[in-house]
């Protein structure tokens, strides 16, 4: 027998049985190498039929999970559809979405309506179509569908007002849509009826022309009456103090109505000055010569004018306290002023005995100016009512104060128009703090 050849495979299946590679194997190696291929070649079927049999089994599953994804994000976009179309549908807007062949992506029913398409033309999915049929109610149509064709070759953002042929307004806005790498994938377009918003944004400006044409006319007719009013109310006083010096005598009772004119004239003209005053700061002729003025000098003239009023009442105008004080920025006159009214106001609701006393220090760039009082206090529901024109407050008495009713109302203009805060705080029963901060000069 011939010896077999050195084929790798071969050498290894005889080594195997036991034979050389330089001998011929005998029957019965040849029996066992046979077997041994035999089995061989079985397994080698069965690890083929089990790997196509898990590569049919692995084809399947991915199959299976291909199946279960695609069903999902067919879900998912169903829900993201419904959502999406829901909220187009409850948007008070007319909402077009158009992508960048002029086909219809998205429309909801607000813009159809407005636009009046028939569903025939929203079937066409035409931008072109919908536009042209939305215009057909729309004044300038011709010049407004050349806009919009080249709007929708522009990357621009445009925000317009046009009118209907009824007579209704519509406010569009157009904006291109984009993916978040920035690229240009289509335009939408809004649409907004703002007929009864433009309608009561007209009706209010007529409102408020109306208004301040009335308030124009009342401040010149109370500036035109004041001024009338100081005339003759000057020459009463005058007359009455003149026949109250004649040394002519007069009876008791002469004198006591020649002092009760020449008393009720004063109120009156003080009366007439504040509305004239008031008057003219609302109607803004009111001009402040703003100089540097000695707060010092200021606060003691207030307590010179007032401490006749202080004595009749029996209050106590205690000396003013002024910590090195700068001088302020102020009209030396309107801040004497603004100084006797609040003064004034304080030993008028201060009880006999009371006691009212000024302090002035500086406070950053301002002076602060605290006027007190040890008076019948102001309780918290009040407070709102202080500087309304023509209010009093009523005391606890029950009585009320002599006085205008425009002396805090007037003050706090004044202290305004010099760039100044007026503040208060009160306790029923304690007193009362105004505190006036006027901007250092």
């Amino acid at each position: 027998m011939t010896p077999v050849g050195h084929h790798p495979l071969v050498s290894e299946l005889l080594r195997s049985v036991g034979a050389s590679d330089g001998e011929g194997p005998s029957l019965e190696t040849w029996r066992d190498l046979l077997t041994r291929m035999s089995q061989m070649y079985y397994e080698t079927d069965q690890d083929r039929d089990e790997l196509e049999s898990s590569i049919e089994s692995s084809s399947r599953e991915m199959q299976r999970l291909y199946q279960e994804l695609k069903q999902k994000a067919e879900a998912e976009r169903a829900e993201q559809d419904a959502i999406l179309r829901a909220t187009l549908e409850w948007a008070n807007e007319g909402i077009l979405v158009v992508d960048n062949r002029h086909g219809v992506i998205a429309v909801n029913r607000r813009f159809i309506e407005m636009g009046r398409i028939s569903e025939e033309v929203v079937a066409t999915h035409d931008r072109r179509q919908m536009i042209a049929a939305a215009l057909t109610k729309v004044k300038t149509a011709g010049a407004i569908v050349t806009r919009i064709d080249k709007l929708y070759e522009t990357d621009a953002t445009i925000r317009d007002e046009v009118e209907l042929v009824d007579g209704s307004l519509m406010d569009w806005f157009s904006t291109p849509v984009r993916t978040p790498d920035g690229t240009k994938v289509g335009r939408v377009a809004f649409v907004r009826d703002v007929t009864a918003e433009r309608h009561a944004q007209q009706q209010l400006q007529r409102a408020r022309d109306a208004a301040e044409a009335a308030s124009q006319a009342k401040s010149q007719f109370l500036a035109n009456m004041s001024h009338e009013l100081r005339t003759p109310l000057t020459a009463v006083i005058g007359l009455s103090d003149l026949l109250l010096m004649e040394r002519d005598p007069l009876v008791p009772r002469q004198r006591e109505y020649l002092e009760g004119i020449a008393s009720s004239g004063r109120h009156l003209l003080a009366l007439v000055n504040d509305v004239l005053d008031l008057a003219k700061i609302e109607a803004g002729k009111t001009e402040l010569r703003l100089e540097s003025v000695p707060i010092h000098d200021a606060i003691e003239e207030g307590l010179t004018t007032i401490s006749p009023l202080a004595t009749t009442r029996g209050v106590i105008l205690e000396p003013a306290t002024i910590v090195a004080v700068p001088n302020v920025r102020a009209d030396r006159v309107r801040l004497r002023q603004i100084l006797y009214n609040l003064i004034s106001n304080a030993v008028k609701f201060t009880d006999r005995g009371g006691r009212v006393q000024v302090r002035a220090r500086r406070d950053d760039d301002r002076v602060s100016i605290a006027v007190m009082d040890t008076g019948v206090g102001i309780a918290t529901r009040d407070l709102s009512r202080l500087y309304r024109s023509f209010e009093q407050l009523t005391l606890p008495s029950g009585d009320r104060p002599g006085g205008t009713g425009l002396g805090l109302a007037l003050t706090k203009r004044l202290v305004e128009m010099h760039g100044g805060t007026i503040d208060v705080e009160s306790e029923l029963g304690v007193g009362t703090t105004f505190t006036v901060r006027i901007p250092v000069a």
